[in-house]
Formats: C-alpha cells, sequence, structure tokens
C-alpha cells in the first residue's frame, strides 16, 4: 500500500478518506477505530486522468465500499472489540463480541454483530465514548466536523513525488470528485486549518490560496522544510484538487490541457490493478540502506534480511488492489522487477516471510490466514495475493481489539498485526 499523502490536505477531502483503506487492509485493520472519522471514494470518472505525468506514486479510493454490509458489520465489530469492552458498553452492544485471545481469539458465532445498535449513538461522557457506534453516525460525524459530506464523495486520487531527502519541499496532492459546493470546501479548508484563503486565477482556473499569517513566530524552532500549505483549485463542477502549491498548479496545467497526465510504466502499473478495488495502487520502488535496514530488521526479526534488501533495490513499480467478491475481503499486488532473478528471489524470499510469521503468531486463525497467501512468478513479475471470508475477517477484528483493549496477549508474537 501506498503512503497516502493526506498531510498536504488534510483538513479538507481527507477528512472523509482513511475508513476506506483501514476496511480493506486483510479485513483487520478495522479494529483501529480511531481512523473512522475519514471517508472519501470513487465512480465511474476518472480521476486519475487529472494527475500529473512524473510523480511517484497514485492511489485511488473507491466509496462504493460504503454501502456494502460488510464495511457497516466491521465497523460495528471493530467499535464492539475496542470502545464498547473498554467502555463496558450495554449488553447488546458487546453480546456479540466477547474476546478470548487463547486460540482464534473469538467466538465462532458471528450472526449479531450489527445487531443491537441504534440509528443514534449514545450519550457520550469520556473522549472514547464519543466515537459514534455505528458506520453511519460515523459518516454523520464527519459532516458535522468538516462541513462535507462523505456520502456524497465519488472518487480521490492521491498523488506524491518521493524525496531524496526531507530537506526537499514536499509534492503531495489529490483529485476529488465530490457533489460539494466551492463555497462549503473552501469554508471546510479554512475552519479545520485555521487558515485564511484568498482566490485567484491561474490560466483560467479558479485557485484559492492560503493567506500567509504575518503573526507566526519565524524563530520557532523546526526541522527540515516547513509543512506546506494546501491549495485548492476549482478544476470544474464538482471537481477539486487539493495539495501543495507545486502540484495544484501542474494538476491545472493538466486540466486546461497544457501538461500530460501520469503515464508510462506508473500508469500501466494501475491500469492493470482489478478495476472492482476500493483501493487502487501503484508506486514506484525507491532504493534503500541495504547496511542499515539489515541492522533494524535483523535485530528485530533475528534474520539477515541482506538479500531482501538488495531484492526490493532492484525492484521497479509495486501495484494492487483490494477488493470486496463472494463475501471474501481480497488483496492482490504485484510487483515488477528488473529481472527474472530479481523476481525469482523476491518470491522466494517473501514466501519464506510469510512463513516466519505464520509460525511465529499466536493465533490460529491469523496463521491459517497467512498461510493461504498466495504468491507467484511470472517472468518479472511476482503476484501476493489472499482472500479472506469475512466471518473469518470478523473474527481477527475481534482479536486485534483484544489487544488493544489490553483483554488479549502481549507477547511480541501476539501483537504484531499482520496484513
Amino acid at each position: 500500500m501506498p503512503s497516502i499523502p493526506t498531510g498536504a490536505f488534510g483538513s479538507t477531502a481527507a477528512k472523509a478518506v482513511v475508513v476506506v483503506a483501514f476496511l480493506a487492509i486483510g479485513g483487520v485493520a478495522a479494529a483501529e477505530i480511531g481512523v473512522f472519522e475519514d471517508v472519501v471514494g470513487q465512480d465511474d470518472s476518472d480521476a486519475i486522468d487529472q494527475v500529473p505525468d512524473g510523480v511517484d506514486s497514485v492511489a485511488t479510493l473507491d466509496a462504493s465500499v460504503l454501502e456494502e454490509d460488510v464495511s457497516a458489520r466491521l465497523y460495528a465489530t471493530a467499535y464492539n472489540a475496542t470502545v464498547g469492552a473498554s467502555t463496558g458498553g450495554s449488553e447488546s452492544e458487546t453480546t456479540a463480541t466477547t474476546a478470548t485471545p487463547a486460540g482464534d481469539g473469538a467466538d465462532e458465532t458471528d450472526e449479531d454483530e450489527t445487531d443491537g445498535f441504534d440509528d443514534e449513538p449514545r450519550t457520550a461522557t469520556s473522549p472514547v465514548e464519543m466515537v459514534p457506534a455505528n458506520l453511519s453516525a460515523a459518516l454523520d460525524e464527519t459532516e458535522n466536523q468538516t462541513g462535507l459530506d462523505p456520502r456524497a464523495a465519488e472518487e480521490v486520487t492521491f498523488f506524491e513525488k518521493q524525496r531524496e531527502n526531507y530537506t526537499q519541499p514536499r509534492y503531495a496532492g489529490a483529485v476529488v470528485h465530490a457533489d460539494w459546493t466551492e463555497s462549503a470546501v473552501v469554508e471546510a479548508a479554512s475552519n479545520n486549518s485555521d487558515t485564511e484563503y484568498e482566490n485567484t486565477t491561474i490560466d483560467g482556473v479558479t485557485v484559492y490560496q492560503p493567506v500567509e499569517n504575518e503573526s507566526e513566530d519565524e524563530d520557532e524552532l523546526s526541522f527540515g522544510p516547513p509543512e506546506p500549505e494546501e491549495w485548492i483549485a476549482v478544476l470544474d463542477d464538482g471537481e477539486y484538487a487539493f495539495g501543495t502549491q507545486q502540484a495544484v498548479n501542474d494538476t491545472i496545467a493538466v486540466a486546461v490541457g497544457d501538461a500530460d497526465p501520469v503515464d508510462g510504466d506508473l500508469r500501466s502499473a494501475y491500469e492493470e490493478t482489478r478495476d472492482d478495488g476500493y483501493v487502487r495502487y501503484a508506486q514506484r520502488s525507491q532504493n534503500v540502506n541495504v547496511t542499515r535496514i539489515n541492522q533494524t530488521m535483523g535485530q528485530r526479526t533475528g534474520l539477515n534480511v541482506t538479500a531482501y534488501a538488495e531484492a526490493y533495490n532492484d525492484l521497479h513499480v509495486t501495484s494492487g488492489s483490494y477488493y470486496i467478491a463472494d463475501d471474501k475481503l481480497g488483496v492482490e499486488s504485484r510487483i515488477l522487477t528488473n529481472s527474472t532473478e530479481t523476481a525469482r528471489d523476491v518470491a522466494d524470499i517473501t514466501q519464506g516471510f510469510i512463513s516466519i510469521q505464520a509460525g511465529a503468531i499466536q493465533n490460529e486463525t491469523l496463521e491459517t490466514q497467512l498461510r493461504s497467501t498466495n504468491v507467484t512468478q511470472d517472468g518479472t513479475t511476482v503476484t501476493v495475493s489472499r482472500e479472506t471470508p469475512v466471518d473469518t475477517a470478523a473474527k481477527l477484528v475481534r482479536w486485534y481489539g483484544s489487544i488493544l483493549t489490553g483483554s488479549g496477549q502481549t507477547g511480541s508474537a501476539a501483537a504484531q498485526p499482520t496484513v
């Protein structure tokens, strides 16, 4: 999964994004209740065609997943396993999620996952209890906090350029298609970031740029370049670009026909991912320090990972998608390498790491899921895929919830969520 650059525009569109991705990751990261304030998605339009060329990563999120019963069920399961368990919620809220960390870490019965939830969240007396008790309420809360209805979002495509070091300015942005009014978007951006905006025009496109705050303390201690401010461009009715100044300017150039959209091997890798994925991504590999990686990962795993790090540096592009099919959560990743020899090494090493993790994990269900991962090689490409039945995903969410709330095992093997 690529690094999604929400920081560059976290005060507006990103306030409606990340729940999709966390629902996606193996069906288990939904236990991270804290991320459920963000949702955005996609329809048949192509925001990818508005992303500028030369970027190193793209990732598209599809909001149709919010209409899936799976999403509501996993949210309810995650809520019960974390907030409900930690607050001693009502019997109807916690009956279905009694977690026992030993063995599979959960009951076999899943029928009551979404039962017992009122349309409105119960009165909260603590920050934890303020977490909405169901997905519908979470979406309402997102709208209340941002002024933007996530249900009106259609498509968001993030993009970013890699930086050789953190002294370089950041380049990141997103193209968002949503049934939001221009005034609502600007008001949300201003309210959520305490930033004033003034509008201008670039190549005939309306742009909202942040007004510099002269009262800021210029002597404030900081490391690296300052966090870039968010710019907003109105590309068309219901189509917006958010991000750093250069990223927005480049997106405008594409919109008016003065520059080409993302293309080449990155675009090809993206297009070859499953088109039914509610998360689709592609990213270029970035070389790593082999010695440093072996020192850090080697110390944690007890393994010599030099071969893996060297193979990583011979990778080309990684792409993939997360999807729902036949009542299963699926993940499919494709690793494009520069040679068949590297692909063979990557496949062997990947399979080896999966086996090591499966042998170390102290949960039978998760171990079974890890061992069901399929690793194949076709020429210079390695494909890693797995499908998790929703019932199994719900059990894993409850097990992770027991760890997060302190009622589960805390040993190193048991407490390392793996996707």
